[in-house]
């Protein structure tokens, strides 16, 4: 009976002792693989930063201006009216310009009550 407790005591001890060996060890490996994940994320906000920095020179309006006058095109600011807004589109062509879908739309919040409304149609006189 008693070499019994002392193995059933050995073994707990013994589970126990793995189970902390096994918790430190996936500290470990956690910690390292934090530590990849963390010098990834720096890697790619340094990359971003330096694609923000290229952007900012690109459209900078001093660059602008200069690449404007050394191809001799004159500009003008567009009168009210000429400037139409187009929604985004996500497909481009093959030449990498995008697609007008639609033209972009303020969003009506009394147009549910359209159908209490009878509709306007164009007539042909003849």
């Amino acid at each position: 009976m008693r070499a019994f407790r002392v193995s059933i005591i050995i073994v707990s001890a013994t589970a126990v002792a793995l189970l902390y060996v096994h918790q430190q060890v996936e500290l470990v490996k956690l910690s390292y693989s934090i530590e990849i994940k963390e010098k990834a994320l720096k890697d790619v906000l340094d990359h971003n930063e330096g694609l923000g920095y290229n952007i900012d020179n690109l459209e900078a309006p001093n660059r602008l201006e200069e690449a404007l006058l050394a191809k001799k095109v004159e500009i003008a600011f567009p009168k009210r009216g000429h400037v139409v807004r187009l929604a985004s589109s996500k497909h481009k062509r093959s030449d990498g310009r995008p697609y007008i879908l639609k033209v972009a739309k303020r969003y009506d919040i009394f147009a549910f009550f359209d159908f209490l409304t009878p509709k306007a149609e164009a007539q042909v006189n003849q």
